[in-house]
């Protein structure tokens, strides 16, 4: 069978079978790729097509390459004129058949740039302008606000123009830490944090005038950076860089793509850029001309299009965009921020109930325990082997409603959910936002398909038939429509009972990135690269909200993919990577640069998740590494029955490398992990009130000192800890950046003064951290007061320990049984006062100098004076 094919998959960077440009401006070389398969089968390829409805001829293609299961082809039309409307089909022939393809068009663009202001009106928070193009035409309108809400300013292109009256030579609109100016020639200025920065704003028009996209374009300094833009692997400065917006499933390798972008950008000169709503957006900082970035973002279906710009240091710009966006109601729970255990492996009760039970065989604490492999893969909300009578499509089902054979995958799954509460571990399920297309019958899969179908509950194609998802994962796949509350609620109310009668703390929300194609529609309008977009936090905030309620707060999602605000919904990991060094090292700047796009909670499969196991030292250095990161979680990829298991828990990987040292030094990770607990849950509470990532890159609290826009290996967990973990193989040891200030080693030592790079010697079993002095760190330690002690896996310490590093008056905030406190040290000639809330545990302060003081619980404030 002969199949050629044209993609359209936008708006991920053009393929072998798609368009180039996908979307041509008057001028540009156009040219269509396209693939016919299986390999070999083609004899010729022929593009016909229609300009302004005049057939052309013909155009044959060239053959690119040719391969076992296809052949690529390539047509050249040539350059178009702006407002060029073109048809186009390839007919393909071969062993006497002849197949056409489906027919596409498009319109060749018209872009036109700012020249001047032909009216100005004052607006209640700015100023709207009715704008000159370069081509001597009126534009669309141009408004200029403040921010009320984040203190910024905004430009929005598009809406109604002011009437008619001769503008000011200059316009200028301040803020408290800006001011943007509108020159008579069409040239925009912002001036903020004593720089000024060279704006240029340039549009595109589609054929029947509408507003098409929008490019605003700076200029760049010599060793500027710029950082952010989600959760990036290619590198924590995009400059030199031109990476996309768009939610991508990339499986592994992630290079330019990424699960999760964020049209936000944060700069070395002190200023921030955000692209509003979800269209795509696509940006080139310096590497097309060195000394500009661009921002070309879509305009949906000619509406306005808003890019708000902010002033100030990194860690105000990010105030005040998650500000803007959204932040966390309130921080995870603290069972968040023990080890969590997952595998692709786990797929019955047994088999989970084993590796619990050698968790804590090996003492390991863990809090968390996520099941991959537990439903029956088709409807996701049923147990698999659950014996059950289908129903309607409508049906919420009850737990009553199953029976668990006893020679099943799960007998009793409300017994294994007490068992691991009663052993301190919360239950996580993973799910999918997919209506799976099944090969084998399933009565109630079909029968819940029908009925989203019929309900109108899915995504559709704009000629109204249910889209379905053309990607190999989930392949066919209906779509769930989050942007219909009644198609939420139904979905929700399927998994209703996992929450209420199960006790599931929360769901792993994997996928999300289902979406291609400019066709598709959801039931609230919004269509195409827009939807694309916008989906994973549709999704994601529906899953959340649902289950918070259900459970009191005490609940929790993990997610994958996001677009702008979907740190609103906590928490997230990095996706799949292999088990290698470079995984593990761009894994580090993910995290970072996903903290600087809003994303506060962020973790990774520890030491990768695929293929390869990891070595013992890769996976040591990797635990050290996650000991000192906001989600702490090994996870592993399915392995079919009869291959070697593929587990990542420390005893597999002990008994695969033979190294006798993984799981003791496992456990010790593990145990400090616990020990962090008190400090972790403080600086979450932080991160949600301030929208600041728990996982820090230097430049937030170092803006100043260009060495730290530049490092990608290291970062601040919380405000305290300055963390270097170990990326290399084979070293004992590494070169680290102090920042400016005076640094503790968390493991003892005396104090080092900052500004400088310093060579640290590191064992397997350490990891390089050192203390802000200021800090006072509240930590969880056992009578011997040693890191890495067997505390347990309470998430409540029975008693606490303020571990002060002075700095003149220190003073930190305490979460102790959900209950804040505030604890002031004042360091004197003599000794040290603490000024003490009414702490309801004991309590030990300890200085780096030995003095140390122990308090019984009181109930009322006390002045205490250090031995």
């Amino acid at each position: 069978m002969l199949w050629p094919c044209q993609g359209m998959c936008s708006p991920c960077p053009a393929g072998p079978a798609e368009r180039t440009p996908r979307d041509p401006l008057g001028g540009d070389m156009v040219s269509v790729g396209f693939l016919t398969t299986p390999g070999g089968a083609a004899e010729g390829v022929r593009l016909h097509w229609a300009r302004n409805g005049r057939p052309q001829a013909p155009i044959h293609g060239r053959p690119l390459s040719v391969g076992r299961d296809h052949d690529r082809w390539l047509v050249e039309l040539g350059a178009l004129d702006a407002g060029d409307t073109v048809e186009y089909w390839m007919v393909a022939e071969g062993a006497g058949l002849t197949v056409e393809s489906p027919r596409y068009q498009f319109a060749a663009l018209r872009r036109r740039a700012l020249a001047g202001f032909l009216a100005a009106a004052e607006t209640p928070a700015g100023l709207a302008l009715a704008t000159l193009a370069d081509d001597g035409l009126p534009g669309p309108a141009l408004t200029l606000r403040r921010l009320p809400d984040a203190g910024g300013l905004q430009l929005m292109l598009g809406g109604p123009a002011p009437a008619a009256g001769a503008p000011p030579a200059e316009i200028c609109l301040r803020s408290a830490a800006a001011e943007l100016m509108a020159h008579a020639d069409g040239r925009l200025t912002l001036r903020a944090g004593g720089e000024t920065l060279s704006l240029r704003l340039r549009w595109v028009e589609a054929a029947d005038g509408a507003l098409w996209s929008v490019e605003l374009s700076g200029d760049l300094a010599a060793g500027e950076a710029i950082v952010g833009l989600g959760e990036r692997f290619d590198g924590l400065d995009q400059r030199g860089r031109a990476p996309d917006v768009a939610v991508y499933e990339q499986y592994k390798n992630h290079g330019n793509r990424t699960y999760l972008p964020v049209p936000f950008f944060t700069s070395s000169r002190g200023y921030a850029c955000l692209v509003e709503g979800s269209g795509h957006v696509a940006y080139d900082f310096g590497r097309s001309a060195p000394d500009r970035w661009v921002c070309a973002a879509q305009a949906g279906g000619g509406r306005p299009l808003a890019i708000d710009l902010f002033s100030g240091s990194p860690a105000a710009c990010l105030s005040a965009f998650t500000a803007r966006t959204g932040r966390p109601a309130a921080p995870p729970p603290a069972w968040t921020f023990g080890l969590w255990m997952s595998s692709n492996e786990w797929n019955t009760q047994a088999r989970v109930e084993r590796e619990v039970a050698l968790t804590k065989e090996h003492g390991i604490p863990a809090t968390v325990l996520v099941i991959e492999a537990w439903s029956d893969e088709s409807t996701f909300y049923i147990w698999n082997g659950a014996r059950y009578q289908p129903r309607d499509g409508a049906w919420a089902p009850r737990l009553t409603d199953f029976s668990f054979p006893a020679d099943g995958p799960w007998p009793d799954p409300k017994a294994m959910s007490d068992r691991l509460h009663d052993d301190g571990i919360r239950l996580i399920l993973w799910q999918i936002p997919a209506l799976k297309q099944v090969l084998e019958p399933h009565p109630q899969h079909e029968a819940d398909s029908e009925h989203a179908e019929r309900q109108g509950y899915v995504l559709r194609q704009q000629d109204g038939e249910p889209y379905r998802n053309p990607a190999f994962w989930f392949n066919q796949a209906m779509i769930p429509d989050f942007t219909s509350p009644a198609a939420a609620d139904w979905w929700m109310q399927k998994r209703a009972y996992l929450l209420d009668d199960l006790g599931v703390d929360g769901f792993k929300t994997d996928g999300g990135e289902h979406l291609q194609g400019r066709g598709i529609v959801a039931s609230d309008g919004r269509a195409g690269d827009e939807l694309v977009n916008a989906y994973p936090n549709l999704y994601i905030g529906a899953y959340h909200r649902f289950t918070l309620a259900r459970r009191g707060g005490d609940a929790l999602t993990f997610s994958r993919a996001g677009h702008t605000g979907v740190g609103a919904f906590p928490a997230h990991w990095a996706g799949d990577e292999n088990s290698t060094w470079e995984s593990y090292q761009r894994s580090i700047v993910a995290g970072l640069s996903a903290g600087l796009s809003g994303v506060p909670f962020w973790g990774w499969d520890i030491a990768g998740f695929s293929e390869a196991l990891p070595s013992a030292e890769l996976y040591l250095r990797a635990m050290a590494m996650s000991a000192f990161c906001p989600i702490m979680q090994y996870h592993s990829e399915y392995t079919p029955p009869g291959a070697p298991s593929k587990d990542r828990t420390p005893w597999r990987i002990q008994e695969h490398s033979g190294d006798e040292r993984v799981v003791p030094l496992a456990r010790h990770f593990a145990r400090l992990r616990m020990a962090l607990l008190p400090y972790l849950v403080r600086e979450a509470a932080h991160s949600a009130a301030s929208g600041e990532p728990m996982l820090r890159a230097l430049l937030l609290d170092h803006p100043a000192d260009p060495a730290c826009w530049r490092i990608a290996d290291q970062y601040m967990l919380g405000r305290d800890l300055l963390v270097a973990p170990i990326v290399q193989e084979g070293a004992s040891g590494r070169r680290l950046y102090l920042p400016q200030g005076s640094w503790h080693e968390l493991w003892g030592g005396a104090a080092l003064e900052g500004g400088r790079w310093i060579e640290v010697a590191a064992a397997l079993d350490q990891i390089p951290v050192f203390v802000r002095a200021g800090a006072i760190l509240p930590l969880h330690l056992a009578a011997g007061q040693r890191l890495g002690d067997d505390v347990g896996n309470a998430v409540e310490p029975a008693a606490l320990t303020l571990r002060v590093y002075p700095d003149g008056r220190n003073e930190a905030a305490l979460v102790i049984r959900g209950q804040a406190h505030t604890v002031i040290v004042e360091e004197l000639p003599a000794g040290a006062w603490v000024s003490l809330p009414a702490l309801p545990i004991p309590t030990l302060i300890t200085l780096p100098d030995g003095r140390t003081t122990s308090i019984s619980p009181t109930n009322q404030p006390q002045q205490i004076t250090v031995a």
